[in-house]
């Protein structure tokens, strides 16, 4: 008894689930052991019990299960497959970025370091100090530009202390402050700035004037200056600085006595000097209260012991300073040069005195003395 295979429509034996040839490509193409001869008793409505034939109680396998499954195993196989290949592409770009990534930092280091050595080396340039250089050497060791900083900073140190030499005999006020604006940074900067102090000090009561004074004074407070000579010049400013209101007419007079005054005391004439002094003096130089005629008397005396010895008296008539006291005295401030010398004339000059000189109500001395140069022999 024969049936029709389920795959092709042949013949087939009835205990086979196909016919040969079917079973052959199965097992060939899909590797599957393919079961003996089936006996369908079991599955019979009503059992058929043959003489001598004993009834069998195996089971047999479904083939379509067996089939789906080693499809399945396949299917899955191929899917591991993909998915590992997929993973792998997945590691390779992300590698791919990380590398990237690397390399993009690593260059923006590179050429951040190199812009920055950059600008260290354009502030340097643009400064062109000692020190400029010198942290561009220290911050680049190896920098593109080192030896030119190196070649620069020697020749600025050379430069530097030939310009302090030349200094060292100079007293030309604009060449030290040239040196300072020039060499900020100098280790000489200290010793410059003091002798700077010192002549624009000695130029300040040179003049002897206010507004001198004044220009020494906002020169310290600028920081341009030390100020060794600040209170000085202070002091100085306020003896000479006219704050009191001036009538011309009054400041005239006062300029004809003060004039006339030193022009008798450098002649040594004694008789115009008389008209010059009050009857009572209170204060003439360094002595104390006397009358005009032992002041006259002294002077003569003074003059027979030392007959080559002159001084005159130079008043700085424009720089004068004066101011009313309430009992209508006069007090006044003016800048002299004293110029000392023989009959030959003058031998030295001496600048920075100021006379102190106060009058009464008919323009008649009645105190004088003065205060020396800073530093002057006394």
């Amino acid at each position: 008894m024969s049936s029709l295979c389920p795959l092709c429509g042949k013949n087939k034996s009835d205990e086979a689930l196909f016919c040969d040839e079917c079973e052959k490509k199965i097992r060939n193409e899909y590797e599957v052991k393919m079961p003996g001869r089936l006996n369908f008793a079991e599955n019979a409505s009503q059992p058929v019990a043959e003489k001598g034939v004993a009834s069998t109680e195996e089971e047999v396998p479904i083939l379509d299960n067996e089939v789906d499954l080693n499809i399945d195993n396949a299917d899955s196989f191929s899917r591991k497959h993909k998915h590992g290949k997929r993973k792998g592409v997945v590691f390779g770009c992300v590698l791919l970025v990380c590398m990237l990534g690397a390399f993009s930092f690593v260059y923006k280091q590179h050429v951040t370091r190199q812009t920055q050595e950059r600008i260290i080396w354009d502030v340097a340039m643009g400064a062109n100090t000692v020190n400029g250089y010198l942290a561009y050497m220290n911050e680049y060791p190896n920098g593109k530009h080192f030896a030119e900083a190196e070649a620069k900073m020697k020749a600025l140190k050379d430069r530097e202390a030939a310009a302090w030499e030349n200094l060292k005999t100079s007293k030309n006020i604009t060449e030290f402050q040239d040196f300072l604006q020039q060499y900020p940074e100098s280790p000489y900067r200290s010793l410059v700035s003091n002798r700077l102090d010192s002549l624009m000090w000695i130029d300040a009561y040179t003049a002897n004037t206010a507004q001198r004074y004044s220009e020494y004074m906002v020169a310290v407070e600028s920081g341009e200056l030390p100020g060794n000579y600040y209170h000085e010049a202070q002091k100085r400013f306020e003896m000479l600085f006219q704050s009191y209101p001036v009538s011309t007419e009054e400041s005239d007079k006062i300029k004809a006595v003060i004039e006339g005054f030193y022009g008798a005391l450098s002649d040594e004439d004694y008789n115009k000097l008389a008209e010059y002094l009050a009857p009572k003096v209170y204060r003439f130089f360094n002595k104390g209260t006397d009358s005009r005629d032992n002041i006259l008397k002294g002077l003569q005396l003074a003059k027979a012991k030392n007959p080559d010895s002159a001084v005159r008296f130079i008043p700085n008539l424009d720089a004068l300073q004066y101011e009313k006291t309430p009992d209508d005295r006069v007090r006044v401030n003016v800048p002299l040069v004293k110029q000392y010398g023989g009959e030959e004339g003058p031998t030295r000059t001496v600048s920075g005195y100021i006379g102190h000189i106060e009058m009464d109500g008919g323009g008649h001395v009645v105190s004088i003395y003065e205060t020396k140069p800073y530093g002057a022999e006394r």
